[in-house]
């Protein structure tokens, strides 16, 4: 069985309740309150687990855990406002709404990871913008705005909320916390783009 680490601050891991229990079935999970970038802890971790939930911002410490991490594992970033990203971005992260619940059938991604999926919540929801190209995981529905000023910025399927890279994925919006899963199928949903980005990954 493979292995799944949550990273979050400690004070934080009772919001993730859900997330792990949604993993417990298919993945061994573990929580973790940062990640070492000391060369011994983290070859061990490296060795230990197979895929990263991110989900806090990190200190400048763990940058280069992050990005060694992110081109050798499954790794799922939650990136916030004015914080690293191991995706580059350009400067467009601007906010959307506290709360929107996304349509499958809206959708740009791939069909296989919306299969069972009716609608995801997302929370504190931001627009992000990869500089280079990148595969749209999540995007806004028909009535989507991201405003500049007083202008429309971004519009329906052109507001984006999670794009993928290989094994990388960046989201800009909370859909792992245990208020994310109330509503939507959330859980089936990261369940879906799990099991797409473990397709033809080979551990070692």
């Amino acid at each position: 069985m493979l292995s799944a680490l949550i990273v979050a601050s400690a004070n934080d891991w009772h919001r993730f309740k859900q997330l792990e229990e949604c993993l417990l079935n298919d993945y061994h999970v573990q929580l973790a309150e940062k990640l070492d970038s000391e060369l011994p802890k983290l070859t061990e971790i490296e060795n230990s687990f197979d895929i990263f939930f991110y989900l806090k911002i990190p200190e400048q410490s763990e940058i280069s855990a992050i990005s060694r991490l992110s081109k050798t594992k499954i790794f799922i970033f939650h990136v916030q406002k004015e914080s690293f990203s191991p995706l580059p971005l350009k400067n467009d992260f601007l906010f959307v709404a506290d709360k929107i619940l996304l349509k499958a059938t809206a959708m740009r991604g791939k069909l296989e990871y919306f299969r069972g999926v009716d609608e995801i919540l997302a929370l504190n929801a931001y627009h992000l913008e990869p500089r280079d190209s990148c595969e749209v995981v999540l995007n806004g529905n028909r009535d989507t705005k991201v405003m500049l000023h007083d202008i429309v910025f971004r519009a329906g399927k052109n507001v984006l909320f999670a794009v993928r890279r290989d094994n990388l994925a960046v989201f800009s919006a909370d859909v792992f916390s245990n208020d994310a899963f109330k509503e939507g199928q959330n859980c089936r949903f990261i369940k879906n783009l799990l099991n797409e980005m473990l397709t033809g990954v080979e551990f070692y």
